[in-house]
C-alpha cells in the first residue's frame, strides 16, 4: 500500500437491531472492508452499536452523504428496505440488503 490510498470498501450500516451485531462482529474477518458508520431510526440504538464496534453513529442522511461510505448495508425492517436502498443508490452508494428488496412491486 502507498500512503493513505483507499484500498478498502467503506461500509455504512443502516439498521442497528439484533441482526446488525452479526455483521458488525464479523466485518473484522474480511480484510477488504472497513466499517465506517451506522444509523438507525433509534438514535440510542445507533449510538450503542457505534460504541460497541468503534464506529461513528450518524443520521441516515449524513451516512448517505458520507464520502467514506462506499456501500450501505441495509438491515432495516422489510417495509423500509425499498426506501433505504433507493436512497442509497440515488446517493451513489453500493447496496447490500437481506431479502426482501421491497414489500411490493
Amino acid at each position: 500500500m502507498h500512503g493513505k490510498s483507499k484500498t478498502k470498501l467503506g461500509i455504512g450500516v443502516i439498521g442497528c437491531g439484533n441482526i446488525s451485531m452479526t455483521y458488525l462482529r464479523n466485518a473484522a474477518l474480511f480484510t477488504g472492508v472497513v466499517l465506517r458508520a451506522c444509523a438507525d431510526i433509534s438514535v440510542d440504538m445507533a449510538a450503542l452499536r457505534a460504541k460497541e464496534y468503534g464506529i461513528r453513529a450518524l443520521g441516515v442522511d449524513a451516512l448517505l452523504a458520507d464520502p467514506q461510505v462506499d456501500l450501505v448495508l441495509n438491515l432495516t425492517i422489510p417495509s423500509a428496505h425499498f426506501d433505504i436502498s433507493f436512497s442509497a443508490l440515488s446517493a451513489g452508494k453500493h447496496v447490500f440488503t437481506e431479502k426482501p428488496l421491497a414489500t411490493s412491486a
